[in-house]
């Protein structure tokens, strides 16, 4: 029998809470080396900052790139509409299905973030507040391009390029919904160093739900526009 009222409005977030901390719990122990290193230079080990960041960046493409595209095949169920699916058999599913082109965008990514932050290590840390704020927002737009790049892999059949270079075109073509997304996950990266219990948890599947949520959303909209244009040619009389 369903619940109703107070009961199970509890019931239902008790459900979600499960959800999202299965999942995270899930994609922070596939990414356990990565975890690892960081928290023994988190808790004041830096003397090798400089090779326990290689490695990390070694390590990306194998395990954190799968282990977050899957992690984007379990929400996307949830946005659209199937939260009954096992969220164990589902990600390895996933994990498994994905590997080589996560790994492939792994390669990628891992080498124009190691660029990038370079970058601003050699050049727009001693540069004005301008330049500062103008990487924040560049930054800002890279990560939304990388989660798009997810969602496409998880929810399209494409190619390799055709789907790196579709999120890209994607990021600069609704720059509402990617200002959204970098606001989500800008406000998670904030709550995650004031809140550090939660990031085991919540803040990978929390992300990767409403970056997917906002693609599925400009998609949706993209295919249905799409649909009235194919109706409006396709009509008959149309021609004088």
């Amino acid at each position: 029998m369903e619940m109703n009222g107070l009961m199970g409005g509890f019931y239902k977030l008790s459900v979600l809470i499960m959800r999202f901390s299965l999942t995270n719990v899930l994609w922070v122990l596939f990414n356990f080396p990565i975890v690892y290193i960081l928290l023994i230079l988190l808790v004041g080990d830096i003397s090798n900052l400089q090779m326990g960041l290689l490695t990390i960046a070694i390590l990306a493409p194998f395990i954190f790139f799968p282990a977050t595209a899957a992690m984007y095949g379990v929400v996307r169920k949830w946005v659209m509409g199937d939260g009954d699916i096992p969220i164990f058999k589902s990600f390895l599913r996933y994990y498994k299905e994905n590997y080589k082109r996560s790994f492939l965008i792994g390669v990628v990514f891992t080498l124009f973030w190691t660029s990038w932050v370079l970058n601003y290590l050699m050049f727009f840390q001693q540069q004005s507040v301008f330049f500062n704020v103008m990487f924040m927002v560049i930054t800002a737009f890279f990560f939304t391009w990388n989660a798009y790049f997810f969602s496409y892999t998880v929810h399209f059949e494409m190619k390799f390029f055709t789907s790196l270079k579709s999120s890209f075109i994607l990021a600069i073509g609704s720059p509402f919904s990617t200002i959204g997304v970098a606001l989500i996950n800008g406000a998670l990266i904030f709550i995650s160093f004031n809140f550090t219990f939660l990031i085991p948890f919540f803040v990978g599947s929390l992300s990767a739900y409403f970056s997917f949520l906002y693609f599925y959303k400009v998609i949706q909209k993209a295919m249905k526009a799409q649909e009235v244009n194919e109706k409006v040619t396709s009509s008959p009389g149309l021609e004088g």
